[in-house]
């Protein structure tokens, strides 16, 4: 009888210290994952919010936010509390950028506050620090474009517009339109900055949709039906995304330059640059591998 006690407490002491084992990258990676899809619900079930409260128990730092959100709405079963969803924000904002984006929204719509665009400003910014979040960036800008919260700063929301833009038309996309349709006065080193920033987000653009073309077409053209890749032109236009495409190097098959072609006929410029006086145009090359053994 004394043996089966001794044996229960150590049972009990591993099982005990198996629960108070910190969660693994792993496990903390899992959790993230479950975390934000369970707050991205539109009815989170009781049991989500319960997985949530754990884990931000835990010291999971992105559960940590996703309860904020469920308190600062009202879900999951979850009374709205904007006191706790503000406290939960503040406890991870150091280090996750996402803390202060909330913190932000909170003071530009007021939830449990006075609505305070200066400091919504400011924690947008705070945000931007250890965080690369595009819906920091299209509210900071467009904080700076109408002038809340701080001065007008076109040049500063233009910046942040065309960081911020995926897709010619998308929100960053449209803002930026509104900018340059005022035609705001930029030093040279300005106009240098913003061709930086636009260059970055165009090599990005441009990359990403001919690593997509390639996957595509090798999924429906025959490997070996080409004998080296096919080099294009992307040649853009002042006062349109509709670039042109011009084939530089044949792969050595006209169907498949023509698929190339036509499937970049596609691509949209998310922005443009600012030219020069007297420049009407740009251009960029990219080969892409398709068809090749």
């Amino acid at each position: 009888m004394k043996k089966a006690m001794v044996l229960l407490a150590v049972t009990g002491f591993v099982t005990g210290c198996q629960a108070a084992r910190p969660p693994s990258s792993f496990e903390q990676s899992l959790a993230n994952v479950q975390c934000m899809l369970s707050e991205g619900e539109k009815s989170p079930t009781a049991d989500q919010a319960q997985f949530i409260r754990q884990a931000s128990d835990n010291g999971n730092v992105r559960c940590k936010t996703a309860l904020g959100g469920l308190y600062e709405s009202g879900r999951g079963g979850l009374p709205q509390d904007f006191v706790k969803a503000r406290s939960l924000y503040e406890s991870v904002a150091a280090v996750d950028g996402v803390g202060y984006e909330r913190l932000a929204r909170m003071a530009e719509e007021g939830h449990g506050q006075v609505r305070n665009d200066v400091e919504a400003r400011r924690l947008y910014q705070l945000a931007l620090t250890n965080s690369d979040s595009d819906k920091s960036k299209l509210a900071l800008a467009r904080l700076m474009e109408e002038g809340r919260g701080g001065p007008q700063d076109l040049f500063g929301a233009m910046m942040y517009y065309v960081e911020a833009s995926q897709h010619a038309g998308d929100v960053a996309w449209k803002g930026l339109q509104r900018i340059r349709a005022q035609r705001p006065v930029l030093t040279p080193e300005q106009v240098q900055r913003y061709n930086e920033a636009w260059g970055d987000t165009s090599r990005k653009s441009l990359n990403r949709t001919a690593l997509d073309i390639e996957i595509a077409l090798n999924k429906q053209i025959k490997r070996g039906s080409a004998s080296k890749p096919v080099t294009l032109q992307v040649q853009g236009l002042s006062g349109s995304n509709v670039p042109k495409i011009l084939l530089i190097e044949s792969s050595g098959n006209a169907e498949v330059d023509q698929a190339v072609v036509t499937a970049f006929g596609q691509y949209r410029f998310p922005a443009e640059p600012l030219l020069q006086a007297g420049q009407d145009s740009w251009s960029s090359e990219r080969s892409l591998k398709v068809g090749l053994k």
